[in-house]
């Protein structure tokens, strides 16, 4: 009889390995992969055993087999967007809720998405004045945020939206705003913190310093309440292209305030920092941004797809590809890992693993090129029943995003190194705010 045992991993105390993972997670996960292999157990704060994976195996009972149970990865964000979310529902619920909200993101839909992406991007960029420095964070983010108020809830008054982005900001940058501190001030508090100290996630006042971000919450489902009535009660409900506008025919009311924080949580500031990143990578790497700039310019769909993928590649804004928690003991990379244990897919490992990515360091967007990537080598949306379900147009919107600086930006470094990458929230950023200088 084989008798369960987790993985060897990093030694240090819990509090250090919290801090480390939560806001330097690239560089400690590379390091814990360099030292134990595929597989390693990190012990984060006071959350317990947690093993990380980049082995195929692995990752293939994760996203596909068994023994599995409903507590999987995602219930680390669960205090943000509630219960009734497509993103915890599984695995009948979970399915039935997926085919609801495929039409929000295919065909006709997705277009209009598109001509309200590139009509924001062409405004926000058309600001900025040659010969400055830019951090394209802040403004990619003022770009997503509009896409999700109006293709998303369907928000025409414009009081209204700023009523809603003030309530999103403080919720999902508690407690200091979008324009604080990245990464460091971010990382204080939500649920990112809450993920290596679960008592945290209790909403008590023995927990004070979650209270704001609580009462945060409480406001913006309040007036995402409102609006959902309001839009319910639409004349022209029938005529409206939003996502809410299809959501509230097809779902009762007590399930759309959770499952609109998801898409909300989803959509922004992972996409702003997808542009981000694209943006400080070809301004460091001048031969990439030639050919991208004739791709623009001579509109080469198939580079810019290309572009897009390996932006993602080399810097996933989500560096967990999924997790899960086992229900009976299971084989993972030559341990037999107990029941009940967390198991996180490490897309960053994954993404930077040369035996997957011949020189993965390298920015080489050809190499994505003809071929599709090989099967769980690509995870920058998760993989299996749970992956992302905006994911074609997180990508749509990046491709716009990009091909919009590079047709009207001359994009030059901001410094001699390329940002490093930091944690802010569970998002992967580039460190102050992605900056670039436009020539």
């Amino acid at each position: 009889m084989t008798v369960a045992a987790l993985p060897p991993g990093p030694r240090a105390p819990g509090l250090l390995q919290a801090v480390s993972w939560g806001l330097r997670y690239p560089q400690f996960t590379s390091a814990a992969h360099r030292r134990h292999g595929t597989t390693f157990t990190v012990r984060p704060g006071t959350m317990g055993p947690v093993v990380v994976t980049t082995d195929d195996e692995a990752i293939r009972l994760l996203l596909t087999g068994d023994p599995l149970r409903r507590g999987h990865g995602n219930d680390a964000v669960r205090p943000l967007i509630g219960d009734r979310a497509v993103l915890l529902l599984e695995p009948a619920e979970h399915l039935e809720r997926r085919r609801l909200l495929l039409p929000a993101f295919h065909g006709e839909r997705v277009q209009a998405y598109a001509r309200l992406m590139q009509q924001l991007m062409d405004a926000e960029v058309g600001r900025w004045s040659p010969g400055v420095r830019v951090a394209v964070l802040p403004a990619a983010q003022n770009v997503t945020i509009e896409v999700i108020l109006q293709a998303v809830l369907g928000v025409a008054d414009e009081p209204l939206r700023r009523r809603f982005r003030q309530l999103i900001d403080k919720l999902l940058f508690y407690p200091f705003g979008s324009s604080g501190p990245p990464p460091l001030g971010a990382a204080v508090f939500t649920p990112a913190v809450a993920t290596y100290f679960p008592g945290l996630k209790r909403r008590s006042w023995k927990n004070p310093m979650t209270l704001g971000w609580w009462r945060h919450r409480d406001r913006l489902v309040a007036l995402l309440d409102e609006h959902i009535k309001a839009t319910r009660a639409d004349p022209r409900l029938g005529e409206r292209e939003d996502v809410l506008a299809m959501l509230v025919q097809a779902l009762p009311d007590e399930d759309l305030p959770d499952e609109l924080i998801t898409l909300i949580g989803a959509g922004h500031e992972t996409t702003a920092a997808g542009i981000a990143w694209g943006a400080v990578l070809l301004a460091h790497h001048p031969h990439v941004r030639t050919r991208a700039e004739a791709a623009a310019r001579d509109g080469d769909e198939e580079y810019l797809d290309a572009l897009v993928k390996e932006v993602l590649r080399v810097r996933p804004p989500l560096p967990v590809a999924a997790g899960r928690r086992l229900d009976e003991p299971a084989r993972i990379a030559g341990h037999v890992v107990p029941a009940g244990t967390p198991i996180l897919i490490d897309a960053w490992g994954i993404h930077h693993d040369p035996a997957r990515h011949a020189d993965p360091e390298a920015f080489r967007p050809e190499r994505f090129l003809g071929d599709a990537a090989e099967a769980y080598a690509w995870l920058p949306f998760g993989g299996g029943a749970h992956r992302c379900i905006g994911a074609g147009l997180a990508e749509l919107e990046m491709k716009i995003g990009l091909a919009t600086l590079l047709r009207r930006v001359a994009l030059r470094p901001a410094g001699p190194r390329l940002p490093r990458a930091m944690r802010r929230g569970v998002v992967i950023v580039p460190e102050g705010g992605g900056p670039v200088q436009t020539a």
